[in-house]
């Protein structure tokens, strides 16, 4: 068995190993308890109660070298004589069992602990004891053996369907090619086809043609945008880009079909450079312009930049349907359409379009947001990185990047400091918002270029808001990135305006990397 599942376990089974520990000190009437396991994290100390410790590493590290060779002693013989009476911090050793799993695999030890004076006292209550403290780490034993055994059911399960996701995201991607060409020569046949008739019916049928097999070129490009995407075949080219370049070819591009609605597309020049991917840049705004025109009867559509401090907001405005405030989560996930009066062409697509731009949006480390009024009008909006000047960002290269980074997960946080460490960055852990705000106000801690926080903390807490209180302290709109597991429809409300980056878990170092760049505008780490 991997006994170090058992530090993977939820924060319940931690309780109920707790309990198992608590009744073993209650049973000997003793000061306090432990319950080691060999290979788990923390020294090996998977339960304490009652030895007064205040948490730190060091001092569970003590404990578990302690304990680790306790145990060895345990399958020797006379192992009582050898292991009674030991000493650790003023507590002395009452008794030590054995910890296996249903079949006999040792799993590691219980133990018991009082105070290292009074030994007649202690000594005369442990043989009556010593049954009732091998039947409770038998108990445990059971207890962590079916965890571990679901775990692990639980994690091959969700591995295949990992793996069938995987496998069909790269079929449909290597795919791309040859579903694509049999529309280019439909295509072409079509054109050849209305130049030679001239009867209007039979001309106004090839239009209808035409149109349905742009409908259906249009949801394959989307289901293939997307199935890149989530196979994680799209590899961010982060430069320095012109907002004007990238808005003005897309004006052009969408003036015909406004026109043909009887819509004015408007456009306010934009003198921002932001630091991005040109391309992915476009395909975002490419499907917010398009859905704007689409789903605006009448009226205009507006596309436009704002500086908000280090960042510049792009938004897309329209004169359309509106959405309601409790639907507008829901838009950023797959195959969803909000109805609206009136025909809302359904037929011309799958509602994937807004599901792309937040799958772009959380590569790159930007940030999107909705604001709209039924009946009135939608504002859909990108924020992404102002370029700081050349000399500016040039001076800062040659030092390594600061960064705090706030997760309560230690495995998470182990994971995300060593990678970061490996770009050379300087890391600041720290495993809750309390303990992070404590840092910041250290006078020989350098203020963080960057902060990473995890946005729902343990006790109810939100990085979100220690992110505010970091900000206000260094009295500076600090670049942070903000990682969650929540669903798009959980987050959306919460994190507009918050001026943040998004990362989804789970995500790779390359998107890590991607959303740091486009942060801080420079390079992380060597790009191998």
């Amino acid at each position: 068995m991997d006994n170090g599942g058992v530090a993977k376990t939820g924060k319940a089974f931690h309780h109920s190993l707790v309990g198992f520990v608590e009744l073993a000190a209650q049973v000997m009437n003793a000061r306090a308890a432990v319950l080691w396991i060999a290979g788990n994290d923390s020294a090996g100390v998977a339960a304490a109660t009652g030895l007064g410790m205040d948490g730190a590493d060091e001092d569970i590290q003590t404990l578990g070298r302690s304990i680790a060779d306790w145990d060895r002693l345990l399958d020797e013989d006379a192992a009582d004589d050898q292991v009674s009476g030991q000493d650790l911090a003023g507590y002395r050793v009452l008794a030590g069992v054995p910890v296996a799993d249903p079949d006999g695999e040792r799993l590691g030890s219980l133990w018991v602990f009082g105070p290292s004076f009074g030994k007649s006292d202690d000594d005369g209550r442990i043989a009556d004891a010593r049954e009732s403290i091998s039947r409770i780490a038998g108990l445990i034993g059971t207890d962590i053996a079916s965890r571990v055994a679901s775990d692990g059911q639980l994690a091959a399960a969700r591995a295949e369907a990992e793996r069938a996701t995987r496998s069909k995201s790269r079929f449909l991607s290597a795919a791309n090619h040859d579903l694509r060409q049999p529309f280019q020569a439909i295509h072409l046949f079509l054109h050849l086809l209305q130049s030679k008739v001239s009867d209007p019916s039979q001309q106004s049928l090839v239009t209808r043609i035409q149109e349905a097999v742009q409908s259906g070129e249009t949801l394959l490009t989307s289901l293939l945008e997307l199935s890149s995407l989530e196979a994680g075949n799209v590899r961010p080219a982060v430069v320095q880009v012109p907002v004007n370049d990238v808005l003005e070819k897309l004006i052009r591009e969408f003036d015909g079909p406004a026109v043909a609605k009887g819509l004015r597309l408007r456009f306010m020049q934009c003198g921002a450079v932001v630091t991005t991917d040109p391309a992915l840049l476009e395909r975002m705004l490419r499907h917010l312009i398009g859905n704007a025109i689409r789903f605006t009867a009448k009226g205009s559509v507006m596309v436009g930049c704002r500086r908000r401090g280090n960042r510049i907001r792009i938004e897309v405005w329209d004169t359309g349907y509106g959405i309601p405030e409790d639907r507008q989560a829901a838009i950023f996930e797959e195959f969803t359409q909000i109805p609206g009066p009136g025909s809302r062409d359904r037929g011309r697509g799958l509602g994937l379009g807004l599901a792309i731009v937040e799958r772009i949006a959380n590569l790159l480390g930007h940030s999107i947001a909705v604001r709209s009024v039924p009946g009135r009008g939608s504002v859909f909006s990108v924020t992404l990185p102002a370029h700081r000047e050349v000399s500016e960002a040039n001076g800062n290269s040659a030092a390594p990047v600061s960064v705090l980074v706030i997760e309560d997960d230690p495995v998470q946080l182990m994971a995300i400091r060593s990678v970061l460490e490996s770009w050379d960055c300087r890391v600041l852990s720290a495993s809750s918002g309390a303990r992070a705000l404590a840092s910041i106000g250290m006078k020989d801690q350098p203020a963080p270029d960057l902060v990473m926080a995890e946005l729902r903390l343990n006790g109810g807490h939100s990085g979100l808001e220690v992110l505010a209180e970091i900000r206000r302290q260094m009295v500076a709109e600090v670049p942070a990135i903000l990682m969650t597991s929540d669903s798009a429809r959980e987050r959306t409300a919460e994190l507009t305006g918050a001026d943040v980056s998004v990362l989804v878990k789970p995500f790779g170092p390359e998107h890590l990397r991607n959303a740091m760049e486009a942060m801080l505008a420079r390079p992380i780490g060597a790009r191998r």
